[in-house]
């Protein structure tokens, strides 16, 4: 193993007052802290937790990284450590207030084959070999929390200041470590910084995004979706999307996307729960139900992911509300997501020119959901009302009886029994309105 470690520099005032808060329980990370320093650890505070502390954000889990061996991590910890990944250098602590603490020992990557993992690391002691291998510089800085001192080698917090994203030495050499660097640098860029505003992707590194595209048919589907839907949810997801249909990946994480015809210009969805569903079926727009469905699996999309989008697609085309039995319709249609609907078919009718949702705002807004959304009638109240037997008569009925009492606002059964009575139940049944 060999040795050495940069100093670093003073810590700043925002991450001197982070590091007080995660210090200030004797129970949780500094006993964790204390006890590596015991055995002769030397620990930083590493990656996203030390870019988050500078932007004033929290909620990051705090990573380590160490100077001992796995194996003696966990002969030191005992019950209280679990071997999470040994192979990589990585071991869980406990600590005595039960948080749990990622310790990595610094590492060397060796050469990457397969452009996911490395096929060996050679552990080491310098710190400076560690944050060399990381992805970006403003997750290559580290803390020390003994010295209270910031070890920034690639100018992370400059970076982080100036709304930088930059690779850490040759930006190709690490988007060929591992491709999904590639998806990760895009989903970065779409979160919005802490100011509100865009991240400006490196020239270098914008060319090696472009150049490296290919290579993400290396990256499992499984991690493809985790980032994208991470990707489609950042507040600056639009122009991302039109970043990487202009580098070329767009074409192959999403090649049935057509960004010119999807309406995307036009999604303005302001709310996180469902802005990656939105972007889906704006973007999967051109095709059919089945192709949807089978896009989104192919990517492992979660089922109720894909219920969701499904359900989005099939409204973008649907002309909009022009009454308020409509709206009310719409309303149990959507359930929750009625803006969200609103939002994409929106979109798809302003890309056409056209301004019918828009015109119909006033009149959705004004109109609240049915008093009573669950039906009235049951199946054993139309059939002692008329006696029907069950079949597909008696279910078409009902679902007609449910739609007129969502249109018509209606609270009480005796009124729908008034309505049963002026339906012509006995007549053809396969024209019957559905909901």
């Amino acid at each position: 193993m060999a040795a050495g470690s940069s100093d670093g520099v003073p810590l700043p005032p925002a991450l001197e007052a982070w590091l007080d808060g995660l210090l200030s329980d004797p129970q949780g990370l500094r006993e964790v802290l204390n006890r590596l320093h015991e055995i002769g650890c030397r620990t930083w505070l590493v990656g996203g937790c030390v870019r988050d502390a500078l932007s004033d954000v929290s909620g990051h889990d705090v990573d380590l990284a160490v100077d001992l061996e796995p194996a003696d991590l966990l002969t030191a910890f005992g019950a209280r450590a679990k071997d999470t990944g040994a192979d990589f250098g990585t071991v869980t602590l406990l600590a005595a207030n039960g948080a749990l603490y990622q310790a990595t020992t610094l590492r060397i990557d060796g050469i990457y084959l397969d452009g996911r993992r490395p096929t060996n690391v050679e552990h080491t002691t310098n710190l400076s070999e560690d944050l060399a291998r990381r992805d970006l510089t403003i997750n290559a800085m580290a803390v020390d929390p003994r010295g209270r001192r910031l070890v920034d080698l690639h100018g992370g917090r400059r970076d982080l200041e100036e709304g930088v994203l930059r690779a850490v030495g040759n930006a190709t050499e690490r988007l060929q470590e591992d491709a999904l660097r590639i998806l990760r640098v895009y989903r970065f860029a779409a979160q919005a910084r802490t100011d509100g505003g865009r991240w400006r992707v490196e020239r270098a590194l914008r060319e090696a995004l472009a150049s490296s595209a290919s290579r993400l048919h290396l990256v499992a589907q499984e991690r493809v979706w985790h980032e994208l839907q991470r990707l489609l949810r950042g507040q600056h997801a639009l122009h991302v999307l039109w970043m990487m249909h202009e580098d070329g990946v767009m074409q192959k994480v999403l090649p049935q996307a057509n960004l010119a015809t999807s309406g995307l210009a036009h999604f303005s969805f302001q709310d996180d729960d469902g802005r990656a569903e939105g972007y889906l079926a704006l973007l999967l727009a051109d095709l059919n139900k089945d192709e949807v469905t089978a896009c989104l699996r192919a990517l492992t999309a979660p089922r109720r992911v894909t219920e969701r989008v499904i359900r989005l697609h099939r409204s973008l085309d649907h002309a909009p509300p022009t009454r308020p039995s409509e709206v009310r319709l719409l309303h149990h249609r959507w359930r929750g997501d009625v803006h969200l609907h609103v939002s994409t078919a929106r979109s798809r009718d302003a890309l056409r020119g056209g301004r019918a949702w828009d015109d119909a705002d006033d009149l959705i807004q004004s109109t609240p959901s049915a008093r009573k959304p669950e039906p009235l009638l049951d199946g054993h109240a139309i059939m002692a009302a008329t006696g029907l037997t069950k079949g597909e008569r008696l279910g078409r009925l009902k679902t007609w009886l449910h739609r007129i009492q969502l249109e018509q606002d209606v609270t009480e059964e005796s009124v729908m029994l008034g309505h049963l009575g002026r339906l012509p139940w006995n007549g053809p049944f396969e024209e019957w309105p559905g909901l």
